[in-house]
């Protein structure tokens, strides 16, 4: 009797084995695609990024804050990005993400196909009057529909005492 259930957990372990592996790899496979990026490297090999800073990060109102994003990753000859599209994100203070307001400008190629130009520095001002915490992100959208998220930057408004 015992050495058929050592038999049997022999014939097991094998497979036992190939679940967390398959589990691994799986994710590494769905988490991109559900994370809403996409996992392919650009021409260079290196993953598009979009990096967005402000200045100031804080002050008192009424302050002019400059936003400055700069993309990384992407050929400077890449025609998908040519021109691509660009939306300013902001969420107010006691607003949700939900009720953000959008800016986007999408310009368009003035020139011939062969001549293609991407832009690596997007900048946007904005005047803010109100006091409190408002949460900024911008995205670019290449013409394939491929979306290239920044990361948020908080701007702390302060109310003069």
């Amino acid at each position: 009797m015992r050495q058929s259930l050592n038999r049997v957990y022999e014939r097991q372990l094998p497979r036992n084995r190939l679940v967390p592996a398959g589990i691994l790899v799986l994710s590494f496979a769905v988490l991109p695609a559900l994370a809403g990026k996409d996992s392919s490297p650009g021409e260079d090999g290196r993953q598009p990024k979009l990096a967005l800073t402000s200045t100031p990060s804080f002050g008192f109102a009424p302050i002019t804050v400059q936003l400055v994003a700069t993309l990384t990753g992407i050929d400077p000859k890449d025609s998908n990005f040519c021109h691509a599209a660009v939306t300013w994100l902001r969420v107010d203070p006691g607003a949700s993400p939900e009720k953000e307001t959008r800016v986007t400008e999408a310009p368009r190629c003035v020139h011939g196909e062969n001549e293609p130009s991407v832009a690596t520095t997007f900048s946007k001002s904005f005047d803010l009057y109100r006091a409190g915490s408002y949460l900024y992100r911008v995205s670019v959208v290449g013409k394939n529909g491929k979306e290239i998220r920044s990361n948020y930057v908080t701007v702390k408004v302060l109310r003069v005492p």
